[in-house]
């Protein structure tokens, strides 16, 4: 049998020569201030953008969360099929200070909440505004009452619709707005600043 003889050639198995040697270059001192710099300056760009951002989709998000607990309302008041008439039965979404009774003075930056006179408690339940937000209305109301036909009682309304305005430090420009009429249509504005009907708005 023949040995088999290792010859050394002066390259390793990878036939990498083995005087070869792999070189990590490190930063200086002078890239990782300029890096450091560039990094400070897009942060100082982005926080200003990102806090916007967040401002924004905290008034939408209230907006929306309103409108969905005045469809639902709605929504379960022609489902119960309960006669009403105003102020007695009927399917409700009223201001809440506790999350669990109306609110009488009708502070509705304290949170919101659906009732039924179906159930004992209630059916959904919106905790209070964030810090700096207001919602107010075109005329004072603390419950938004809804029929089994799915209007709100004959004279329950004032005003041709109702609002909700809900405003943050920033002022109308970024107001979002919410809209009930006597038929229990309910709809949101598309555009900050303005109204459904894309008249602008005014926060106190």
């Amino acid at each position: 049998m023949k040995s088999i003889q290792t010859f050394r050639s002066g390259k390793r198995a990878s036939g990498a020569p083995t005087s070869a040697r792999t070189r990590i270059r490190g930063f200086t001192l002078v890239e990782l201030v300029i890096v450091m710099a560039v990094a400070g300056v897009l942060l100082a760009l982005a926080v200003p953008n990102m806090r916007q951002f967040m401002q924004n989709q905290r008034l939408s998000s209230s907006a929306a969360a309103l409108i969905t607990a005045l469809n639902y309302a709605r929504s379960e008041a022609i489902k119960e099929d309960v006669p009403t008439t105003f102020g007695v039965g009927g399917v409700e979404v009223c201001a809440s200070a506790d999350g669990l009774n109306c609110d009488v003075a009708g502070n509705w930056n304290n949170g919101w909440i659906v009732l039924t006179p179906t159930n004992a408690v209630p059916l959904q339940v919106v905790g209070p505004l964030p810090a700096g937000m207001t919602v107010t209305q075109n005329a004072a109301m603390p419950a938004v009452i809804f029929q089994s036909s799915g209007m709100l009682p004959t004279g329950a309304l004032a005003v041709p619709q109702l609002q909700f305005k809900f405003c943050d430090t920033r002022g109308a420009a970024y107001a979002r707005e919410v809209e009930v009429n006597a038929t229990g249509y309910v709809a949101g504005s598309p555009t900050p600043g303005f109204d459904v009907a894309q008249v602008a708005l005014a926060c106190p």
